[in-house]
């Protein structure tokens, strides 16, 4: 299940009792709930976290990637004209909501902006598919200058990103994504040779995950909180679908500094 965007902020320092965060965490969950319905027409579901220490709050937009991608389509140079244009249009989405999210949540807070220790516009698998068609578009603009070496290194790396944006895909979904990245000029992503093996990682904790059924989609379970001596706060919110928006208001910007993690 792709991650559509993540708002990330960070109070420090910051005190405040348990009442008052108890007060907050509904505050968080007012505010993620009515951004996802005005940016993403509902049809999604919210994780929201907080955490004492000094005050973290986190919340993430998961959904299908195929009710906000041009994935359908009939002219195959539409096709990926129109893709690429949602994909930008996805991560502009994913910037508004972390604003509409973190900026009214520390005036609710009663946080100054000097108590703003750091604020994430994290825009997940948008952001990676971003990186992706970008790298695309350069290879492709490229094409007389590479020799076949590099046009093979540069397909390689292709296919690395193409790998990690597919765990937080359907297989339906991959397969309509891989279908808009094949453009002439170039071998379809079938056909991108396999990157080197680098130096062998970790291995992660295997993912739990759970069954939608309004999603129709497994999607992460949440880790449970366990007893511990500051207040952790997590939730899952199912947001309905809403009626289409006739208009897009002007996108938000945030008034105080903020990172952007395009693929984080």
């Amino acid at each position: 299940m792709a991650q559509l965007a993540q708002a990330y902020l960070h109070l420090k320092p910051y005190k405040a009792s348990r009442k008052k965060l108890s007060a907050l965490v509904k505050v968080a969950e007012a505010l993620s709930a009515d951004a996802a319905k005005r940016i993403y027409d509902g049809g999604v579901t919210i994780d929201v976290e907080l955490e004492e220490g000094s005050l973290v709050v986190r919340v993430t937009v998961i959904g299908l990637l195929a009710g906000h991608l041009a994935l359908e389509s009939y002219s195959k140079i539409a096709d990926y004209k129109g893709f690429k244009e949602s994909v930008v249009e996805l991560c502009n989405d994913a910037r508004e909501f972390a604003v509409d999210v973190c900026e009214p949540f520390q005036k609710k807070a009663g946080a100054t902006k000097d108590q703003v220790y750091r604020f994430e516009r994290r825009l997940k698998t948008p952001g990676k598919l971003n990186r992706l068609v970008r790298r695309l578009a350069h290879v492709e603009s490229s094409l007389e200058e590479l020799s076949h070496k590099d046009l093979k290194k540069e397909l390689s790396e292709l296919q690395r990103q193409l790998a990690l944006i597919a765990e937080d895909l359907s297989v339906d979904e991959l397969s309509a994504v891989e279908r808009r990245l094949t453009t002439q000029g170039l071998p379809p992503p079938s056909r991108w040779p396999q990157p080197s093996p680098g130096i062998p990682k970790i291995a992660k904790k295997e993912e739990q995950l759970e069954f939608d059924g309004r999603l129709g989609a497994p999607i992460p379970v949440l880790e449970p909180v366990l007893r511990a001596p500051r207040f952790v706060y997590r939730n899952r919110i199912s947001i309905e679908q809403q009626l289409p928006k006739l208009h897009k208001r002007d996108r938000s910007e945030s008034s105080f500094p903020f990172i952007e993690r395009p693929d984080e």
